[in-house]
């Protein structure tokens, strides 16, 4: 249930990479990349972000050791087996990888916690969870759970949303937003007045029936979703024949629009979590995006809108100052490479965003690296920042 990259990927200054491909000079660092989406794009377009990094980083002079990427792509949960990410992550350990990037589904991050542990070889992961830990398991979230919670929860009460319902999917990372969600409206003053679970794909009428209760019985101020997302395209035509038209706040599952057209369409209307302002809005823009935009389709062909573009290309950044920062090039030298790491700039977030790591400090984004958007006719609008506020404090600011 895995397919490989057969081709041979030789990123290096010059002269190097034709040594190095017939066995000459230095031999490259190995760094793999593990796709485990069970929808999105090709895996090609997953690497060009990551190949653009380390050639920036060999213009700057910042680093000067060829590097040889192998990628995988696997199909694991929802869909397929968590055994094949297992063995996905491991065939490329044995391909002498110090390093593997991913994207990540948070169910498969938490398969391979122990596996990546006790391999010795980190892995960066996009899965939000807080439970990938250890000293070899890195993240540069697309997402965070309990940051998503505390900035929805936030928002909420900014905009007076205070009478909820919450719903999600069952699942093993589905459980840790909602508990973090639960505690987050405490803080807020957020009323949670019931909370129903899907399964990953209900039947039509299971969701039409229960969002009728939640309007009928119930009438919340707004419908918050809080989950993995694969059930989330589901809301938009159950609300639909409904006639039901409530504010919608959901977490990062409205990245799922980024997929593809269709997901586009079934998440228009809903308020989320997103880490890009895009070309469209007229706002201050991390330094760093236009500027790898520019260079990403000066290089390859094409220009995407797409925060994944910043994930990956963070995550080739990241790679490199491992790679000139491990005191030797293997997986523990690896992690302690990214363990230095401090205060780097990001691709992805806002303005003030930037990556860092540390012993027992394996969460790289610091700063506005998450805020709310809107999906409106199949672009993202911002809605605001996570500006946060003690209750006392936003209380006085109302009366005065």
């Amino acid at each position: 249930m895995t397919s490989v990259l057969e081709e041979r990927i030789l990123i290096g200054p010059a002269g190097t990479i034709e040594r190095a491909a017939v066995g000459d000079g230095f031999t490259p660092t190995r760094i793999g990349f593990l796709s485990d989406m069970p929808a999105g794009k090709a895996l090609g377009e997953y690497l060009d972000p990551i190949i653009l990094a380390i050639e920036d980083a060999l213009a700057e002079g910042r680093m000067r050791r060829p590097v040889e990427l192998l990628a995988s792509h696997v199909v694991g949960l929802p869909t397929g087996q968590p055994n094949n990410v297992i063995a996905a992550y491991l065939d490329l350990v044995e391909r002498g990888c110090v390093l593997v990037l991913s994207t990540g589904v948070t169910d498969n991050a938490l398969v391979l916690r122990d596996t990546i542990n006790a391999a010795k070889v980190p892995l960066i992961t996009m899965a939000g969870t807080t439970r990938f830990v250890g000293d070899y398991c890195f993240s540069l979230a697309n997402g965070g759970h309990g940051e998503e919670a505390a900035i929805m929860a936030s928002y909420l009460a900014d905009h007076g949303l205070r009478r909820v319902v919450l719903t999600g999917e069952r699942s093993p990372g589905d459980s840790e937003y909602h508990r973090f969600f639960q505690e987050q409206a405490r803080l807020y003053g957020i009323d949670i007045l019931t909370e129903h679970y899907f399964d990953q794909e209900p039947t039509a009428d299971e969701v039409d029936t229960v969002l009728r209760h939640f309007r009928d019985d119930l009438r919340p101020d707004a419908l918050v979703y809080c989950g993995f997302g694969w059930n989330s395209s589901q809301f938009n035509p159950a609300l639909t024949r409904i006639g039901w038209h409530p504010p919608k706040i959901m977490n990062a599952a409205i990245m799922w629009a980024l997929t593809s057209p269709e997901w586009k369409v079934a998440l228009d209307g809903w308020i989320g979590i997103e880490q890009s302002i895009g070309d469209h809005e007229d706002l201050p823009k991390n330094l760093n995006w236009v500027a790898l935009l520019d260079r990403h389709e000066k290089r390859f062909g094409y220009r995407r809108n797409d925060t994944m573009i910043a994930l990956l290309y963070d995550q080739g950044r990241a790679a490199v100052e491992a790679v000139v920062n491990a005191p030797i090039l293997t997986g523990e030298g690896m992690a302690a490479g990214l363990e230095r790491i401090k205060m780097i700039p990001s691709t992805l977030g806002g303005p003030r965003t930037y990556i860092e790591f540390g012993e027992r400090d394996h969460r790289g984004y610091k700063g506005d690296f998450m805020f709310m958007k809107q999906l409106r006719d199949g672009e993202f609008h911002f809605a605001g920042f996570h500006s946060p506020q003690w209750a006392v404090n936003r209380t006085a600011e109302a009366a005065g």
